[in-house]
């Protein structure tokens, strides 16, 4: 069945973006508190991205940024990644690569590449190359070793979110693994992993 851009916006799937972005201040402050090496801030992007589509994970992860942003404007231009991470999850989704663990972290390695690709010119262009992240004393070791700016950008930028993700995309799994088949059918994706249906 073709889905149009308004029809990814249901009542289902906007009542899911406020749970999203929570999921996403919550697993944030977390990772913040316990001083872990990933940031765990787009957990709920994701999870909006596999079962309500990439245009519904796109504005929770732009909301997601725009309040983080309040507290450190840093925040404000990595909207973007945000944003992207939220299409290419639900994209994947539509293809079925959350169904099992294999695609699962499959999945999880393509949205890195993504948010590479968006994050690192963001920290190059408009911060010089430092945010005042793990990530940024990683770009000084590569800087130190004689890497040129924007190679240690993407290689320190590649080792923080791969982890990031990988986790973050496994979570996502097993909490669409316990959602029951009644909440899943009234989400736009949710059919896709359905008990009964992924039985056949």
């Amino acid at each position: 069945m073709k889905r149009n851009f308004k029809d990814d916006f249901n009542m289902m799937a906007m009542l899911l973006i406020p749970i999203a972005v929570a999921v996403n201040l919550v697993g944030f402050q977390l990772a913040n508190v316990l001083r872990l090496p990933i940031f765990l801030d787009t957990i709920g992007t994701i999870l909006v991205g596999v079962i309500a589509g990439p245009w519904v994970a796109l504005l929770a992860g732009l909301i997601t940024n725009l309040i983080n942003a309040i507290f450190n404007p840093v925040y404000l231009p990595y909207a973007l990644t945000s944003m992207a991470i939220g299409v290419g999850a639900g994209l994947l989704s539509k293809y079925g690569f959350f169904k099992k663990i294999p695609k699962t972290i499959v999945s999880g390695i393509i949205i890195t590449f993504i948010a590479v690709i968006v994050s690192a010119p963001i920290t190059v262009l408009v911060f010089g190359g430092a945010t005042g992240n793990t990530s940024s004393l990683i770009t000084a070791t590569f800087l130190a070793s004689g890497q040129q700016l924007w190679s240690a950008v993407f290689s320190s930028t590649f080792i923080t979110e791969i982890a990031d993700k990988v986790v973050s995309v496994l979570i996502v799994y097993f909490i669409v693994q316990k959602m029951s088949d009644r909440y899943l059918s009234k989400m736009n994706y949710g059919y896709l992993y359905m008990k009964r249906n992924n039985k056949k």
